[in-house]
């Protein structure tokens, strides 16, 4: 409940979905970012002690950047890497993937129950991800999978991850039946 509140306020007042809406009003900011901001906002909102290593995902040419805590001087309480997604130079995409004790505590289906009294009942993706539409942006909660090392062999933790991005990110890909 506190995280549903916080998210309420933080969000600058974001939209309750009515009982029957089909959509919602998502608000664009997330950890003091907002979807369009420019590199250099993000940068001195979390100033970078060090490079941070980025990739260029082929389809959507976004550039996704990692921020962990040791390498940007501040960084948003529970969160161990932050992905913020960049499309010429703006932010299109802020994953949060939260560190494990938040985890354990906060399952994705509790922050997505959390979310839904906000955002009204969330839907959930055939690849298992809790999401929320209003045809501009798209917010959804998932199981991220972390490489952990555990008693020096490598393994892959599940963390509880929010994401937020514009909506022409989201591939949809048509059914093999012919419909949706």
């Amino acid at each position: 409940m506190a995280l549903a509140a916080l998210l309420a306020g933080a969000w600058c007042g974001g939209a309750v979905a009515a009982a029957g809406d089909e959509d919602v009003a998502i608000q664009k900011y997330l950890v003091h970012l907002y979807l369009g901001d420019p590199l250099e906002t993000v940068q001195s909102i979390y100033p970078p002690l060090r490079d941070w290593p980025s990739y260029v995902e082929p389809k959507g040419r976004v550039t996704r950047m990692k921020l962990q805590r040791v390498s940007a001087r501040h960084f948003p309480a529970n969160v161990d890497i932050m992905w913020v997604g960049l499309r010429h130079d703006r932010v299109v995409e802020i994953q949060l993937v939260y560190d494990a004790d938040y985890s354990s505590e906060t399952t994705v289906e509790g922050l997505a129950n959390e979310l839904s009294l906000i955002y009204g009942e969330a839907k959930l993706s055939g690849t298992g991800k809790f999401y929320w539409t209003d045809g501009a942006r798209v917010l959804r909660v998932f199981n991220a999978q972390v490489p952990v090392l555990r008693d020096g062999e490598r393994a892959v933790e599940l963390r509880t991850s929010l994401q937020l991005m514009t909506a022409d990110l989201v591939v949809t890909r048509p059914s093999p039946r012919g419909g949706e």
